[in-house]
């Protein structure tokens, strides 16, 4: 019988679409980039997965795979924009239909946070706006602000990635519209000075994302379409403000998402996210209190949750439906399953120390200091 205090984080959730989650329990999309060079899921992404999906969670959302050659980053990353990356993800796809845990791709652009020295090319954005921190560490960078044209093709872009997806047994995406990322950049006043159709205001800034939406769901009926939102960049002045973003999520149900999950910070702020403080904590979950009302679509969101204890109260602070987990499923994949049963679970730290792993050029992957499984090498100390 479920334990009284988790009764709400372990009951099931029904999304539209037909999918259905066993419990509130989401693994939240984290870049391992561990995929072969050419794009495709090698054996060892796929056994990082398997561990998680295995551990009991609800949902597995499969962190960033790139819908073009153009936009890259790292240079193990998930890609999906061709026949032979779609059947690589297959078997991945199907491990999570027999453990009763769907497995969602996330399709992403990285635009302005991408590697120009990776895509080949300038990097896309809204308005031009450079990424202080992707500009220092990549010889090559480079912005160019969208045309119209260039909205229009990125926009079939991710039609097509989604069809990969769907051809690999998806059943459904999540458009990456965080953390300073293409769509996420036209999203917010900080990176989208636009002034047609694209920006100005919250709605018109907001319309290339609906557009996407729509697109996907006219092509491809079947396949359910999900948003990680970025609903604060942590800036000092000015940016994404969740009170901007409030009156806008009305559209995206409209457009046919079926949920929203929220995360917070872009590129130059992300280390408001590497460690825990009571201060982002705060920010989060204030934030996503501020959305509940504005949507009827299920809303969660992911960020300094450790625990079952604490989704659940996170879900009562905020008024999520489902609570992601990252670090604390990467450092414990069976989490909740020891959870339920009664038995010590090995809990994340929150240093932030997997985070740094993907910028050290000492390492080709991210790390845990408690998963015995990936622990970091000896010689790699971070301060």
């Amino acid at each position: 019988m479920t334990p009284p205090r988790f009764a709400r984080v372990l009951r099931p959730l029904r999304l539209s679409a037909g999918l259905r989650l066993k419990n509130r329990i989401y693994f939240a999309p984290m870049g391992i980039d561990v995929a072969h060079e050419d794009g495709t899921a090698s054996d060892e992404m796929t056994g990082f997965y398997r561990g998680i999906i295995a551990g009991g969670c609800g949902m597995v959302v499969l962190g960033n795979a790139s819908i073009h050659p153009a936009s890259r980053l790292h240079r193990r990353g998930l890609c999906l924009h061709d026949a032979a990356q779609a059947r690589a993800l297959a078997p991945l796809l199907r491990l999570g239909e027999d453990h009763d845990c769907p497995v969602v791709v996330q399709l992403q652009h990285y635009g302005a946070q991408g590697s120009a020295t990776r895509s080949g090319g300038p990097l896309l954005s809204p308005s031009g706006v450079p990424c202080p921190r992707m500009a220092a560490a990549d010889p090559g960078y480079r912005t160019v602000a969208m045309t119209r044209a260039d909205i229009a093709e990125v926009t079939q872009q991710f039609v097509a990635a989604a069809g990969l997806a769907r051809m690999a047994g998806a059943r459904m995406v999540q458009l990456q519209a965080s953390n300073g990322y293409l769509l996420s950049s036209f999203l917010s006043p900080h990176t989208n000075r636009r002034d047609d159709d694209y920006g100005g205001d919250p709605a018109r800034r907001m319309r290339f994302l609906i557009e996407v939406v729509r697109a996907i769901r006219q092509a491809h009926p079947a396949l359910a379409v999900s948003v990680r939102l970025g609903i604060d960049d942590c800036l000092p002045e000015g940016g994404q403000r969740p009170e901007l973003l409030a009156p806008c999520l009305e559209m995206l149900e409209m457009a046919g998402a079926v949920a929203i999950t929220c995360s917070m910070s872009i590129g130059q702020t992300f280390a408001a996210m590497l460690r825990y403080s009571p201060e982002a904590n705060d920010r989060l979950r204030r934030g996503v209190a501020t959305l509940r009302p504005a949507t009827r679509l299920p809303l969660g969101f992911a960020g300094f949750v450790g625990s079952l204890a604490e989704a659940e109260a996170a879900m009562d602070l905020t008024g999520a439906d489902f609570i992601g987990m990252t670090r604390a499923l990467f450092a414990d994949n069976d989490l909740v399953a020891k959870t339920v049963a009664g038995q010590p679970v090995d809990r994340c730290r929150f240093d932030g120390n997997c985070f740094r792993d993907k910028g050290n050029p000492q390492l080709d992957r991210v790390y845990c200091c408690v998963n015995p499984k990936y622990l970091r090498p000896s010689h790699i100390s971070y301060s």
